[in-house]
């Protein structure tokens, strides 16, 4: 992970470059005989930074299956296993294509698909993934390997930034945010990040490594780049200006001030939540926001929080793509709308996806939380910046420890 991080990229440089010289596909209407495997001529593709997207144009899911059929298959690489459950209604819907599914970490998955891309070996068709810190974004779709794909018919339902202004289109979206137990509290303890510094929280504070999980480094970077909101939600806080010690902002001071207020580093979210969790407990911990969903199946009595000053947290997105010269397209392009519950958002493929803890950006979707996506008090993912910033902060996680 670390070698990722610190691995730099000209992708953004050659994108200015190479813009007037390639014509892209919008989701909302490009030319309809353009294809996914026209993203890029060549076997290995590092070489464009031309963000491409799939034509999306006149394919119904009656039209991709007539296609399809002739295909007979669809392989998926995604790290979430949702893609199992979709992947059994769909065959049952689509009787014709057979599913492949392979469970891969984001980051291996980028390796994976680059050395075999650069092969001339394009094997998956489809692509779920969260971000890597960015490095997707910047080393996966903008040199082509991951084509965006949204259905024109769909696309309007699709809540920004993911319809128009994200990488990709995410099927659900996740955050790190802070959860306490309720058997404990009666109402969430905390409505500022900055609370977690008080005398109060003295070692009382859980987090997932961030050293070991991209999305929770995210949650911290995201706080440096925003260290103006950081600052801001310090003097609400505690009626003054900020003051810092050896820091360059208060995203830095606030990461110091938590380890100096005794930060319990654990495994993983899970480890999080069992320490907090299972038992009457005045701590509070940080993990994943779709963790909520096995208090029963763990015996946890724990509540997350999803309303925090400045922000509650930053996104992290399941994203869906198709890999560049996918070997079957129809078949790609209809499982895609399949996980996306189809136009009108009521297709049994959306329910793995659409679960408490977890956000469908589709204003046409009724979400299982109390709280609608368009409520949630996120700051937007930057994955130029957090590519960029990601591995200073990492630095200087490691420090404080």
């Amino acid at each position: 992970m670390q070698t990722r991080l610190h691995k730099k990229t000209k992708s953004v440089s050659v994108a200015l470059l190479l813009a007037c010289s390639m014509m892209l596909m919008t989701a909302c209407g490009g030319n309809s005989g353009t294809s996914a495997n026209a993203a890029s001529e060549s076997a290995s593709p590092s070489s464009s930074a031309v963000t491409a997207t799939a034509a999306a144009d006149d394919e119904s899911a009656d039209a991709l299956y007539a296609k399809a059929k002739e295909e007979g298959k669809v392989v998926v690489y995604s790290t979430s296993g949702r893609a199992n459950d979709a992947a059994e209604t769909f065959m049952k819907k689509y009787p014709e294509i057979k599913v492949e599914v392979s469970k891969v970490k984001s980051d291996e998955m980028m390796d994976k698909v680059s050395k075999e891309q650069d092969a001339g070996q394009f094997n998956p068709d489809v692509i779920i993934t969260k971000e890597v810190s960015g490095a997707v974004e910047e080393e996966m779709v903008k040199t082509g390997r991951y084509i965006k794909y949204l259905p024109a018919d769909i696309a309007p339902k699709v809540d920004e930034p993911y319809r128009t202004q994200a990488e990709a289109y995410a099927n659900y979206v996740e955050f790190r945010t802070l959860f306490y137990n309720a058997g404990y509290y009666k109402e969430a303890p905390v409505t500022n990040w900055w609370d977690l510094t008080a005398p109060e929280f003295k070692g009382k504070v859980y987090t997932a490594d961030p050293l070991s999980s991209p999305a929770f480094m995210d949650l911290f970077t995201t706080m440096v780049i925003n260290s103006d909101d950081m600052a801001a939600a310090y003097k609400e806080k505690f009626g003054k200006d900020i003051e810092l010690h050896g820091t360059d902002n208060a995203g830095y001071e606030f990461i110091k001030q938590l380890f100096a207020n005794g930060l319990i580093v654990l495994k993983g979210s899970d480890d999080v939540l069992d320490a907090i969790g299972k038992a009457k407990s005045d701590a509070v911990g940080i993990a994943v926001s779709g963790d909520v969903s096995k208090n029963e199946e763990n015996g946890w009595n724990i509540q997350p929080i999803y309303d925090i000053k400045p922000k509650t947290s930053v996104p992290d997105s399941g994203y869906l793509f198709i890999a560049n010269k996918a070997p079957h397209e129809a078949a790609a392009k209809l499982f895609i709308r399949w996980m996306m519950g189809e136009t009108d958002g009521t297709g049994e493929g959306l329910n793995p996806f659409n679960k408490v803890g977890s956000w469908v950006p589709r204003s046409d979707v009724k979400t299982k939380n109390a709280v609608s996506f368009e409520q949630l008090n996120l700051w937007l993912f930057d994955g130029e910046k957090l590519y960029n910033t990601a591995p200073k902060v990492r630095d200087f996680w490691i420090k404080q420890k």
